[in-house]
């Protein structure tokens, strides 16, 4: 009976409640509706870059950890592994630098496919159509290059859902695809200084992906291509090197001449960003007047710290010794320090047994008091000064270091004020070279792949010993389960 009773109760009415005429093939309608899918990808750009991508590479390197500080920040062993090349295919954060990736780079292929049927001549687009759609190609480029980065051989999808499985191709292809997607597209991106330039994939930005393409290409495909690097670096143009070497990372950082590539955030609009999280300590929510509380996090490890000479004024991001609050008063520790002055000691015990003091951080991009938990900072992918020493290493590694000189040099004089640790050809080596990178680009997001691309991510640091075969990330355990024709 009751069978009976549901069954009159479900057939009298078959009608569907419609609560929205908006459809895969009918929300391309309008101006708007066009613009919004068009930055749709762009909402990605922050998990891709200043989080995922970031985490794997500065956390699996030499300058930054996230140590367990007494019984705090085990999370599941994730940052031990990561610091001591220990990883698994089930790896949290690997995951995420392979989903997030494929997410933003399925965003613009929704654009791009679902663009093509669509008659925008009578739309009032805030930039032409060729633009836009030059712009997903540049971007969806952009992450395939992070794809080869951290995992090599991956497939390269361009239509929604086709193939259900794709075969993974070879480095060497993949940077094929990159190259022939920027060089149709280039004449349609901005140029900067235009009104939709900023945070955009510019002809700037699409110059230097193609630079850092071949920077790396002897490690991406086994065939070095350093000239290539030069005379994509040598068509970037309108940029320059910022006065002081921390105006690229202030919190209106926006009209900086030296960023060529960033991701914009603003508080409580574009959200996303929150490194300072990551890095300062419980305490600093009095100590900076924050509206969060920091997690006392991510820690700079002692030999990254000590490589800055005390005259170099990179030094400056750091935070070590006493910490005070805006007042002047001692900032006092919560746990293994409890209502003690809270010290930040350069030397950490190890990545399992350290204190809540334990460990220098990093504050580049600068704090602001009174700070939301959302940053104004816009997070720098790229910027000239990198330009500028790629430029350097290529020649170097042409044999050309006398020419590579006085651009090293133009970095080292920002950072010191002067000339006087200047380097000569004979100083100037590979070695110093990469150590320069360190200093220059802490924490940026950029070691993961310059120690690779020297042949020293195997090497021993703080905490870590050597390894071997770390140098490309596994495909994750859910990519492997999804797709038969993925495997590690």
């Amino acid at each position: 009976m009751l069978l009976l009773l549901l069954g009159a109760v479900s057939c009298t009415n078959l009608e569907e409640e419609v609560f929205s005429e908006t459809t895969k093939s009918t929300f391309y309608s309008s101006a708007e509706e066009v613009t919004a899918n068009y930055l749709k990808p762009y909402t990605r750009l922050y998990v891709t870059s200043s989080l995922a991508h970031w985490i794997c590479s500065e956390l699996s390197a030499d300058g930054a950890a996230w140590p367990q500080k007494g019984r705090h920040g085990y999370d599941g062993g994730k940052w031990q592994q990561l610091h001591w090349h220990t990883w698994t295919p089930e790896h949290h954060e690997i995951k995420g630098a392979w989903n997030n990736t494929y997410q933003a780079i399925g965003y613009c292929n929704e654009f791009l496919n679902n663009i093509e049927n669509v008659d925008v001549s009578n739309y009032n687009l805030p930039v032409p159509i060729e633009q836009m759609k030059a712009e997903m190609r540049a971007l969806r480029a952009f992450h395939y290059y992070l794809l080869v980065d951290n995992f090599r051989d991956v497939p390269v999808v361009t239509v929604v859902g086709e193939p259900t499985s794709p075969a993974p191709e070879k480095a060497a292809d993949v940077i094929a695809f990159i190259e022939k997607e920027i060089s149709e597209v280039i004449e349609h991106l901005p140029v900067k200084g235009e009104s939709s330039a900023y945070g955009h994939f510019t002809k700037g930005a699409a110059h230097m992906l193609l630079a850092k393409v071949y920077l790396n290409s002897e490690v991406y495909t086994g065939t070095a291509r350093w000239q290539d690097c030069i005379n994509e670096l040598e068509k970037i143009s309108g940029y320059s090197t910022s006065a002081n070497w921390q105006e690229p990372f202030l919190a209106r950082n926006e009209n900086c001449e030296e960023n060529i590539f960033v991701v914009p955030f603003e508080e409580s609009k574009i959200t996303g960003f929150y490194h300072h999280a990551f890095m300062l300590h419980y305490s600093h929510k009095q100590g900076f007047d924050l509206q969060y509380s920091p997690w006392n996090g991510i820690v700079v490890q002692p030999q990254h710290f000590r490589a800055f000479d005390p005259a170099d004024k990179r030094i400056e991001q750091f935070l070590v010794g006493p910490q005070f609050d805006q007042n002047g008063e001692p900032l006092l520790g919560t746990e293994e320090a409890k209502d003690q002055p809270l010290v930040f000691t350069v030397d950490i015990t190890n990545m399992t047994t350290s204190r809540e003091d334990e460990g220098a951080r990093c504050v580049k991009y600068e704090v602001v008091v009174g700070e939301a938990f959302e940053l104004n900072n816009d997070f720098v992918i790229w910027r000239y000064t990198d330009a500028l020493m790629m430029k350097a290493e290529a020649l170097m590694r042409l044999g050309k270091t006398a020419d590579a000189l006085p651009i090293v040099n133009k970095v080292r004089e920002r950072a010191f004020g002067n000339a006087s640790h200047n380097y000569t050809v004979e100083s100037l080596t590979m070695d110093e070279f990469i150590a320069e990178r360190g200093r220059e680009f802490s924490l940026e997001g950029h070691r993961r792949q310059d120690l690779v691309r020297f042949g020293k991510f195997g090497d021993a640091w703080w905490d870590k010993k050597p390894t071997t075969g770390t140098e490309v990330f596994p495909y994750p355990l859910t990519a492997t389960d999804n797709n038969p024709n993925l495997s590690n």
